[in-house]
């Protein structure tokens, strides 16, 4: 009997310090401001958030006062986004652009100074393109790899240029300078454009995908034969679609 109500004790403890946590997660709080909201008594209270900050789940704001999270629920955040599995996050996205668009849609990682096309969702049309499923490109060519190369600072976009062979695959293949300059242009307006600059008959359009440090390692693109698609069409439809995919995305990867 003592064994069970020691138990029962412990569990009711664990569900105190789950909403101390939640409440604190909303917005810093005094002992006080905790112990009325939960109304109990203020020794259990202080008991257990002294046990949540001694573990580092909790911290204390010496200049306020208040109650705040502590480092461990960003080491558990950070855990959980690493092991997530982009890919299987990713597809259901994918599906819902190509149904919205009718176009090949990939989620597109970077490789060093290349992009590889990672997780598909393609349509079975009378005219479409070779799929890029598994395929790797350089980051001049595409879509995606104009995102990514937006995203990289002054340096590294130097250094890309001073070190990567640059082939001409098309009459439209932009020029070092040329794409250099096109960058803040590509990072203001939230998504890239390559036509005809790999193969001759196709483009593709990209947005990046965010993480929870902000940080942009993935991209949507949709790819396309150009006869198909209009410039309308995509700064109207297609940007809407493919923005709205990356956004959800990010969020699922933890960004704010």
């Amino acid at each position: 009997m003592v064994h069970r109500e020691k138990s029962l004790y412990l569990i009711q403890n664990l569900d105190i310090a789950l909403k101390i946590l939640f409440m604190v997660e909303e917005s810093p709080r005094t002992l006080r401001e905790l112990t009325q909201s939960l109304n109990l008594r203020e020794d259990r209270v202080r008991r257990i958030v002294r046990t949540l900050v001694n573990r580092e789940w909790l911290s204390l704001d010496q200049e306020s006062g208040k109650i705040i999270p502590g480092v461990k629920n960003f080491e558990l955040g950070r855990a959980y986004f690493e092991h997530l599995d982009v890919r299987s996050l990713a597809k259901p996205l994918l599906k819902s652009v190509s149904d919205s668009i009718g176009e090949n849609t990939y989620l597109v990682s970077r490789v060093g100074y290349e992009v590889l096309y990672i997780e598909k969702n393609e349509v079975d049309r009378a005219v479409g393109v070779a799929s890029r499923f598994g395929k790797a490109l350089p980051l001049y060519v595409s879509a995606a790899g104009k995102v990514f190369l937006s995203y990289m600072s002054e340096e590294e976009v130097e250094e890309f240029i001073k070190t990567t062979r640059w082939f001409k695959y098309t009459d439209k293949t932009k020029r070092p300078e040329e794409l250099k300059g096109d960058l803040k242009g590509i990072r203001d307006a939230g998504y890239a454009v390559s036509l005809g600059e790999y193969e001759e008959d196709v483009g593709s359009v990209a947005a990046p995908v965010f993480d929870y440090g902000g940080k942009v390692n993935y991209a949507v693109s949709v790819v396309f034969p150009l006869f198909r698609v209009s410039s309308s069409l995509l700064e109207t439809k297609f940007k809407e679609v493919l923005l709205k995919a990356s956004e959800e995305l990010s969020k699922k990867l933890g960004k704010l």
